[in-house]
Order: structure tokens, then C-alpha cells, then sequence
């Protein structure tokens, strides 16, 4: 049965589980870990809590697979396992003990979804994504469910002890999320075999987004959601210049790469995918770095929509949604990457998320880690794919990343952060030249070795190591 489950991940012939995949975990992991000792926000503490059970068990399910089947390391592994399990037990206990019975509820519930999450979809969706980035979806996603619990049960004081409240443009956004998820779902279980797949996407569009996203969103913000989005907007007179800016900018680009595209049409079309992705790349570093710099709640507020505008586009090309299926996977096509071995194109969706994850996370007091997707995305992979592809020559032992690549994207990277220290845009220290220049060799070691998608593991990697930097 484990066997034939392994099956589902991307190249299950390799480990799916090695040392790369333990240091981006405990990266992950310890990202909320820091967040909670710099703020003490009770949602963080959850989240560190729920992510560290799953981790803990996580290494447990791989050594399990990667000792030799002896009486010797069995032994040693039932002692191991039967400390966790106490040491877990302990850490729910003790929140029942001196928190309060409704949150270690939701932490339960939490568990229980990021299991199944993670068991149902590499069945559902195989080929898919690997282990580890399985294992970050199903920890995100039970995150997310934590988040919109608390933030909904505390408007109910005698469920939870200490409300949890927190921005209307953050519940906006998981209102948002929550309905993207939903639908997107629906498509990939077939629950009705009636009608066609086209009247049923748009029938749980509509009903999805009428009777969970309306009612949430009015529950929350006390008001129309979209009267609370245009007096939101019209708020501040930059936000308008800013929307446009993008949209100016994100047209341009897609001029750019139909030049590109007609003027290379009997070129290696392999090399050519690459540099368009690119192209995407570079525009994402004008979008979140201007985002970054003036208003990171609408740049927020914009990459949520934006990746649930990706999940809905995604099912209609899956399912051959009228009239926009085919032109959506005609257009999908030439920007799909060679990890996309799925019926799910990821990759386009792990670079929204890998950019956004940063800016989600930190506040406007740590602008540098809030740039972590920016700098080992945009910046640091680009310039590292671009230059290993026209002039790599020596390769890393074992990997398909050359020298040359990496050394570029390195040196790509401490530029872009030196020109904000230079320009006084983020303060300048030695304990933070020493942070950077930890979390940039070490997020190049990780880009060199690992087999995962880059665009997901790379933000998660660096954020701890910025995150530290002082402000």
C-alpha cells in the first residue's frame, strides 16, 4: 500500500525525502517560530505547534522507510516513536491545560486536515507535486484552516478565551482563498454525473460564491463587500496609480514576449520556454518590489485574488470549461515547465505563492524578509537559469545546476540587496550582512541540489535567515 502511494508523487523514483527536504522543513517550521517570539501572536504559536507535530511525524514516516528492516533499528525506531508521541501529547495537553479547549480543538481538526490533505491529494492528483511540496501544501492548508477558524470563532468569546482579531482586508482575503479552494476542489471530485462538466463548474461558481464568500464577507466587514472594496481602494489616492502601474506593466510584458515569441519560432523551444518564464519573473519583481515599497496590504490583498483567478483558470483548462478551456491550455502550454508532469500545472501557482508567502508572513518592519521571494525567486533563480542555460559548463556533482548559474545568481542577489542598503531603503548592519550572506549560500545550496519546484522551496528557505535581520 505504501508503495503503490508513492507512486503518486513526481519522480517517486528518487528519495522523496532526503536532507535537502529536511532543512527547507525546518526552515518552514521555524519561520513561525520567530514570527511568534517577535510578536507573540497567538494564531503563530498554533500554527508553530500544529507544524511541528507534522513535521516530527513526517521524519518519523522517513526514517521508517530509510532504516533496514532489522530487529536492531526496530527496536531503536519504537523507542523513537513512542518518545514523540509523548512529547506530542504533551505539547496538546498542555495547550488544553492552559489555553482554552476551543483552540486545541481546531489544532486537532488542523491535524487531522493536513493528513488527509496530504493522503488524498497525491491520489486525486498524481504526478503532481513531490513529497515535500505535498507535505507544504497539506501544513499551509491546515494553517490557513487554523486562521480563518480563529479569526471566525472569536467573535464568539465564549469559544475561544482570547480573540484572536485581526484586519478586514486579512479575513477579506481568506474569504476569498476559502472560495477558490472550494470550487477548485469540487472540480477535481466528481459529484455529479448528470450534467456536463461546464454547467457544473459554473453552477459551484456561483453557488460556492454566493453562499460561502457573500456571507463571510458580510459577517466580517459588517458591510457590503464590494462598497468595502472601492471605498478601500479610493482610500488612498496611490493605490489607484499603483493598480494601474501594474496593469500598464503587466500588458507591456505581455507585448514583450509575443515579440519574443514570433521572432524565435524555429529556435529550441525547450530553451525558449525557460527564458519567457523569465520574462514572468522579471515583471514579478516590478509588481512585488513597488507593492512591497508602498502599500503591502493591497499588493496582499491583489496576490490572493490573483492565485484564486490561477485555481479557477487551472479547472477550466482541466476540465475543458466552455468557452475558455482550450484557449487557456493553448496559452498554459508554452510557459510549462518540465516539472509539470501532472494533470495540474503548479509551477505558475508555487511562484504567486512562493512571492506572496514573505510579504504574508513578515510586517512592514521587515521589509528584507518580506523581498525573500523577490531576491531568491525573481532575482536569484533568473539570473542563475539564464546564465547556466547560454554559458554554464561545469556542473554541480550530482545535479544538473552548473557553477556558473549559481555563482551568477549569488552575486545577482547580494547586488540587489546591497543597492537597498545603499540607497538607505533597509538598514544596514554586520549581524545583518551576516544573516544575509548566510541565508544567500545557503538557499543557493539548496537551488543547486534539490529536486523540488524552486519557485515554492526557495522563499521558504531564505525567509528565516532574513527574517533574523534586524530592523
Amino acid at each position: 500500500m505504501k508503495a503503490q502511494f508513492s507512486l503518486n508523487f513526481r519522480d517517486y523514483n528518487r528519495n522523496q525525502f532526503d536532507f535537502q527536504c529536511l532543512l527547507i522543513l525546518i526552515c518552514f517550521v521555524f519561520s513561525w517560530l520567530f514570527i511568534y517570539l517577535t510578536t507573540n501572536d497567538e494564531l503563530c504559536k498554533a500554527i508553530f505547534i500544529q507544524n511541528s507535530l507534522i513535521s516530527t511525524w513526517t521524519i518519523i514516516y522517513s526514517i521508517r522507510i530509510i532504516l533496514p528492516h532489522s530487529t536492531k533499528y526496530s527496536f531503536a525506531f519504537m523507542i523513537f516513536q513512542c518518545t514523540v508521541t509523548i512529547l506530542n501529547g504533551s505539547a496538546i495537553l498542555m495547550m488544553l491545560f492552559y489555553e482554552d479547549f476551543g483552540l486545541c480543538l481546531l489544532l486537532v481538526l488542523s491535524l487531522f486536515l493536513s493528513k488527509s490533505i496530504f493522503i488524498a491529494g497525491p491520489t486525486l492528483c498524481p504526478k503532481t507535486c513531490s513529497f515535500i511540496e505535498w507535505l507544504l501544501i497539506s501544513m499551509g492548508c491546515s494553517g490557513f484552516f487554523l486562521s480563518i477558524n480563529l479569526h471566525w470563532w472569536s467573535h464568539f468569546e465564549d469559544v475561544i478565551n482570547r480573540p484572536i482579531y485581526t484586519f478586514d482586508y486579512v479575513v477579506v482575503c481568506e474569504c476569498l482563498l476559502l472560495f477558490g479552494m472550494i470550487v477548485s476542489i469540487l472540480q477535481i471530485i466528481p459529484w455529479s454525473t448528470t450534467i456536463t462538466t461546464t454547467t457544473q463548474f459554473y453552477i459551484s461558481l456561483i453557488t460556492i460564491f454566493s453562499s460561502v464568500f457573500l456571507p463571510q464577507a458580510y459577517f466580517f466587514l459588517n458591510q457590503n463587500p464590494f462598497i468595502w472594496l472601492f471605498n478601500y481602494i479610493l482610500n488612498k489616492s496611490h493605490r489607484v496609480y499603483l493598480l494601474l502601474f501594474w496593469l500598464i506593466t503587466s500588458l507591456f510584458s505581455l507585448l514583450i514576449i509575443n515579440l519574443h515569441l514570433k521572432f524565435t519560432k524555429n529556435l529550441n523551444i525547450k530553451h525558449e520556454k525557460t527564458i519567457i518564464r523569465k520574462y514572468f519573473h522579471f515583471l514579478a519583481i516590478i509588481v512585488y518590489t513597488s507593492g512591497i515599497l508602498l502599500d503591502t496590504h493591497l499588493l496582499i490583498m491583489c496576490s490572493v485574488a490573483f492565485i484564486v483567478l490561477l485555481l479557477l483558470l487551472e479547472c477550466m483548462k482541466i476540465k475543458n470549461i466552455a468557452p475558455f478551456g482550450n484557449i487557456i491550455r493553448n496559452a498554459w502550454n508554452m510557459y510549462e515547465n518540465e516539472k509539470d508532469t501532472g494533470s495540474i500545472m503548479v509551477s505558475h501557482l508555487f511562484l504567486i505563492i512562493g512571492l506572496s508567502y514573505p510579504v504574508w508572513l513578515a510586517d512592514d518592519n521587515r521589509r528584507l524578509a518580506q523581498l525573500s521571494g523577490i531576491i531568491s525567486v525573481g532575482i536569484g533563480d533568473s539570473i542563475a537559469s539564464i546564465v547556466g542555460s547560454k554559458i554554464g559548463i561545469h556542473k554541480w556533482p550530482g545535479a544538473k545546476r552548473t557553477l556558473e548559474g549559481s555563482l551568477a545568481g549569488l552575486i545577482a542577489q547580494f547586488n540587489f540587496i546591497a543597492c537597498l542598503w545603499y540607497f538607505d531603503i533597509i538598514p544596514y548592519s554586520q549581524y545583518n550582512l551576516f544573516f544575509v550572506s548566510l541565508g544567500l549560500l545557503f538557499t543557493t545550496q539548496i537551488e543547486a541540489f534539490s529536486h523540488d519546484i524552486d519557485n515554492l522551496t526557495l522563499p521558504i528557505s531564505l525567509f528565516p535567515f532574513l527574517y533574523a535581520c534586524k530592523t
